[in-house]
């Protein structure tokens, strides 16, 4: 038989159409961070590709491309590309495997999770990093700054996962509450997207969380009571914490807005896997024992506690750079506000069920990353009724649109 190698296979990455020279390209992305290389490939290569599905030799895949596009494709030409490929460490080779398996057991001695997004999303310098978050209260897009003490703490609010310098107003506009409040939490509950997915629709972790601004605790004791509950199921993708920027981005505002105080405020970091079975194949999350359950239990968990419960959740995902045909012109981009405002009417009313058939309805054809926190967070903290703090809609490659928005309960 032939060696594993020989049956080239692609890693689960994230493909994408970019213009580079004016030239179509396809970019390959690692999701999950253990791959740090992003690599444009020619249309013959984004061919290529599509053949190494783990089941083909590299000699059958010349005969494949051959076959389909009616012109050769040298073996040499194949064996090149596939070099390139596995230094790049996107495809699933021993030399990914060997890798991967340092970069996890390496994070899996540390008592807390670096901040993975540092000097990529967000500066790494907290000085630097103050000021960032200092502008995006700056108007006329930010809120303004609130007088402390002026107001009551929310019981939830949401807020993106978007990067900084596109999303931080909207950030601003929900963790200006916070701010306001004239009390503080006993404990935060985040819930965010676990973007690499998860066979699990909840997955925990004992880490703390730092940031250029200082740690922030998990709160630990919660933890053991919930896996008490739910058993280890619940960290069977606890390394999916490592790169998910989507907690880390709340860490960082809450170390912002409180500062040393965040210091005897815990959080709980919870990454929501995917409901998509629900949408495909229908029935009620809520009364699924790995979903329902589990929210329940952490409700349960947290009686008598003042808890801040946060949504970290983008909202669509439309246009060529997540694979719709054609760029979003300005009727398409009001055509999609008026779709999100529908659905988030469903939010504000702090309606889980509603918001989710929403999404089912249409079959989350916005690609609506944000499913599954945001009903974790309407399920679990039962907030009542919402205010839209902010919409907007983010640039992002190809013409295409990244919208969210910020609620406050």
């Amino acid at each position: 038989m032939p060696e594993p190698e020989d049956r080239p296979r692609l890693r689960p990455i994230e493909a994408y159409p970019v213009v580079e020279g004016g030239q179509q390209l396809l970019a390959l992305r690692d999701p999950s961070g253990l791959s740090p290389h992003t690599r444009h490939l020619s249309p013959i290569g984004a061919a290529v590709v599509q053949l190494c599905d783990g089941e083909s030799t590299r000699d059958e895949i010349c005969a494949q491309f051959q076959r389909r596009y009616k012109q050769p494709l040298a073996r040499a030409t194949l064996d090149a590309l596939l070099a390139q490929l596995d230094d790049a460490l996107l495809l699933d080779t021993p030399k990914f495997r060997e890798h991967s398996a340092r970069v996890y057991g390496e994070y899996a001695r540390l008592e807390a999770r670096p901040p993975s997004h540092a000097g990529r999303s967000y500066p790494a310098d907290g000085r630097d990093l103050r000021a960032l978050l200092d502008r995006c209260f700056e108007k006329p897009h930010g809120p303004g700054r609130p007088a402390a003490g002026s107001g009551a703490l929310p019981r939830a609010i949401i807020a993106p996962h978007i990067d900084f310098p596109r999303g931080g107003p909207a950030y601003a506009w929900a963790y200006r509450a916070l701010i306001a409040a004239t009390e503080e939490p006993e404990l935060v509950v985040i819930f965010g997207t676990d973007h690499n997915g998860a066979e699990q629709p909840f997955t925990l972790t004992r880490k703390h969380f730092d940031t250029p601004l200082g740690r922030v605790t998990t709160d630990g004791e919660l933890v053991r009571t919930l896996k008490e509950r739910g058993g280890e199921l619940l960290f069977a993708s606890e390394y999916h914490h490592r790169d998910e920027h989507s907690i880390e981005f709340q860490a960082v505002w809450l170390r912002y807005v409180y500062g040393e105080r965040m210091d005897r405020i815990p959080i709980l970091p919870v990454l929501c896997g995917s409901l998509h079975d629900f949408i495909e194949r229908g029935g009620d999350p809520s009364e699924a024992s790995d979903v329902g359950g589990f929210l329940g239990a952490l409700a349960e968990a947290v009686k008598g506690r003042r808890v801040l419960w946060i949504a970290g959740a983008d909202l669509a995902h439309v246009g060529p750079r997540f694979g719709d045909d054609k760029p979003l012109d300005a009727a398409d981009r009001d055509s999609l506000e008026r779709r999100d405002q529908v659905t988030l009417g469903k939010v504000i009313a702090g309606d889980a069920g509603g918001w989710f058939e929403e999404i089912r309805r249409e079959r989350d054809a916005r690609r609506v990353c944000g499913v599954s926190p945001i009903y974790a967070l309407l399920h679990a903290a039962r907030p009542g009724r919402g205010q839209l703090a902010a919409y907007g809609q983010c640039p992002a490659d190809s013409g295409s649109v990244v919208s969210i928005a910020s609620l406050v309960f």
